[in-house]
């Protein structure tokens, strides 16, 4: 008897502290109660809301600093702006400038509807440079103290700084498309289950209609100040920046390109490389030209750190890109 009564307490406290979690989890959607449960109003007022400006040169963006979270309401006082895939209403934020490579967060809460969240990044001349949705920005279940959510994690790549196609700043709206799409959720009750380790004989999971409107909570953190630094992995771009377009080097004078030894050029060459899925053409020219340039500014260390990530990310064509690179710069 001693013992079921300390079963029962531990049973009725992991209970307590499993439904206080899940009350938590969706306690930061409370406060937009009226933006989450408002979609057919959303999508009427999108419909017949003007838009802000003719470029996107001319939205307003909010300037963001490293290390910051923040919660972003997109409702009715939203600007609003005719995207390529849409009109919708968005939010747009200035990167921080001076800082390492950033990793971003972005995430659409989930309540009765989601704001699906796209992400578009803009060079300095506000010339979009990739455009990052559901591939990358995919439902993930309420845990501990984050709720139920569509999530993305990307990096910006502060390498080059005064580069004209160096990312600077970010918009975030939804596309036309995805206002008639659903998202599924798992059900509170297969949560709980899942927590607890026990079978689940709940309700389905529910279905997500999609709205014009929602919350979304953005996080920035600057890598450089990141204990992980450089071995932090990058997610692969999955559109390249116009490697077309060429770099301006901000030093006028002819750098000196420490002589590589061949024992450097004979490791990359030797270096195992892991099995990876095939990459897209684009990517692997904006990896090739990121390689040449840093051989070319005498940087070997970071082309050869280049050269393994490109592989990690299933390039083919690397080593030899470096390679070249190397003999020709010992040449001039």
């Amino acid at each position: 008897m001693k013992y079921t009564k300390v079963a029962l307490t531990v049973l009725c406290s992991t209970l307590m502290t499993a439904c206080t979690s899940l009350e938590e989890t969706v306690a930061p959607t409370q406060e937009y109660k009226t933006i989450l449960d408002s979609r057919s109003n959303a999508l009427q007022q999108l419909g017949a809301a003007s838009v802000c400006c003719n470029s996107l040169s001319g939205l307003t963006y909010q300037p963001l600093t490293a290390d910051q979270k923040r919660i972003v309401a997109i409702d009715g006082n939203s600007p609003v702006f005719t995207f390529p895939e849409g009109k919708s209403y968005f939010a747009a934020f200035k990167l921080p400038s001076n800082s390492g490579d950033l990793k971003i967060t972005v995430a659409g809460l989930i309540d009765k509807t989601l704001f699906n969240p796209t992400v578009l990044l803009l060079d300095s001349q506000f010339k979009p440079t990739r455009t990052i949705g559901s591939d990358i920005i995919t439902y993930k279940p309420a845990r501990m103290l984050d709720g139920d959510r569509v999530e993305g994690v990307f990096t910006v790549d502060r390498s080059y700084v005064g580069n004209p196609n160096n990312e600077s700043y970010m918009v975030i709206f939804t596309t036309q498309a995805t206002l008639s799409q659903t998202t599924q959720a798992m059900s509170p009750s297969k949560l709980m289950a899942k927590s607890l380790s026990v079978q689940d004989y709940g309700a389905k999971d529910p279905l997500i209609p999609h709205s014009a409107w929602g919350v979304l909570t953005l996080e920035v953190e600057d890598m450089s100040a990141s204990k992980l630094g450089d071995n932090f992995y990058k997610p692969v771009y999955q559109e390249a920046i116009d490697a077309s377009t060429p770099i301006v080097n901000p030093t006028p004078n002819k750098l000196t390109v420490p002589a590589a030894t061949a024992a450097t050029t004979a490791a990359v060459a030797a270096a195992p490389s892991k099995p990876a899925p095939a990459m897209l053409s684009e990517t692997e020219s904006f990896y090739n030209a990121q390689i040449e340039k840093a051989v070319k500014a005498g940087d070997i260390d970071k082309a050869m750190q280049l050269v393994n990530e490109a592989e990690r990310a299933g390039s083919t064509k690397a080593k030899s890109v470096f390679i070249d690179a190397v003999k020709r710069s010992q040449k001039n």
